[in-house]
């Protein structure tokens, strides 16, 4: 599974089926506050990977990043852990 498809799965707002857990940041309560922050969750974790893991790690030569550079990258990750970690398992 892609790490696109694996954020899109257990960031979604969908209920939790076989096979398929869910990460809640917070209760689902119904609220536009539950939706948003789920799909800024699933969308700001594509986004790591898709602007920051995956040019890193498939292209050759690029210039090596000024310090605060990779220091920001490596927030932007650390912050995505977080809200891993902290996540609450829904499974069925």
């Amino acid at each position: 599974m892609s790490e696109t498809a694996l954020f899109q799965s257990v960031f979604s707002k969908d209920a939790p089926k076989p096979g398929q857990p869910r990460l809640r940041l917070m209760a689902d309560d119904g609220s536009d506050t539950f939706r948003s922050v789920h799909r800024g969750a699933m969308s700001f974790a594509e986004g790591c990977f898709a602007g920051i893991r995956n040019p890193n790690s498939h292209e050759d030569g690029l210039p090596e990043l000024p310090e605060h550079e990779a220091l920001e990258q490596l927030a932007a990750f650390g912050v995505l852990a977080r809200w891993v970690d902290t996540a609450a398992l829904d499974a069925p």
